[in-house]
């Protein structure tokens, strides 16, 4: 036999050897057969890989591929994980073991959603060539420092990915502090109208109903700044009605639809008292029904 290559890691985990014996079932598919054995130097485990004498030519050429194929597999899939650990400790050790845990979590999560790291995606890619062009010159590879210091490209979308974690994390935690300095706001109110119905016009202004369908009085003295952004009409919308102290909002279609962050603002700070509506009368006729028009 023939050794072929060696590899050292930091953790022989259950993913890593799934990969590996992927790869050999691959590359006995080819006709050709590798000899696989673990061991330990120093302080790192090591993967031997030998390949038996008398094979093709080309034979170390393409388990190479292969190897490098399920590596690549492999980093994408669980090295992240531990790169974000070992980032969280550096970076953002001051944040309470909690609090750590749900970023850890929201890192996990935007990380899985984001297709560069899937197979075909630039991350990935980035990943196998160097990989492969290591693998090609090299019979012995410690695994880490070539992530380390060759994998520079992959570790920044790693630590971008951890950094908007925080980032959504923070306007997370900002926005339940809103959300319960609007609920103590509201508790002090004595409701003044009875039921508001929230709708859009042809022109995609708000207007308000009362319980029986007609415009609510307090709409007329409502100011429109013009703002274009649609975060700043949807802040708006929700001050608008927290100012009319509804004791219960039905937010019809088209509203929800266009102004989500709204109807979800209100539905955490009124809670029981909001309703969506599905589809009803009002709903059909909002485009021939102009009950407020904003001013200019």
């Amino acid at each position: 036999m023939v050794a072929l290559i060696a590899i050292a890691v930091k953790y022989i985990t259950p993913v890593l050897k799934a990969k590996v014996n992927q790869c050999l079932q691959l590359y006995k598919q080819t006709g050709g057969k590798i000899i696989f054995e673990e061991t330990k130097w120093g302080i790192w485990p090591h993967l031997l890989f030998y390949l038996q004498n008398g094979q093709k030519a080309n034979s170390g050429f393409v388990f190479r591929n292969l190897l490098a194929q399920s590596l690549a597999q492999y980093i994408v899939e669980e090295q992240a994980y531990l790169f974000f650990t070992e980032m969280m400790k550096k970076s953002y050790f001051y944040f309470p073991p909690e609090e750590r845990n749900h970023i850890f979590t929201l890192a996990q999560k935007i990380y899985l959603a984001d297709p560069a790291k899937d197979e075909g995606g630039q991350v990935y890619a980035g990943i196998l060539q160097q990989l492969q062009e290591y693998l090609e010159q090299n019979d012995y590879v410690n695994l880490h420092g070539l992530i380390v210091f060759r994998m520079q490209s992959w570790l920044k979308f790693v630590r971008k990915t951890l950094d908007k974690a925080v980032d959504d994390y923070l306007m997370e935690k900002e926005y339940q502090e809103f959300i319960k300095l609007l609920k103590y706001f509201v508790a002090l109110q004595e409701p003044k109208i009875k039921q508001i119905h929230v709708l859009l016009n042809e022109n995609d202004c708000f207007y308000f109903l009362d319980h029986t369908f007609q415009p609510v009085e307090q709409q007329q003295e409502i100011v429109w700044e013009g703002y274009n952004d649609s975060c700043d009409e949807e802040d708006q919308l929700v001050s608008l009605i927290i100012s009319l102290a509804p004791h219960q909002i039905v937010l019809h279609h088209n509203v929800y639809l266009k102004y989500p962050k709204a109807a979800d603002t209100l539905k955490h700070v009124f809670e029981q008292r909001v309703s969506l509506c599905k589809r009803c009368k009002l709903c059909h006729d909002a485009k021939n029904n102009i009950f407020y028009k904003r001013k200019t």
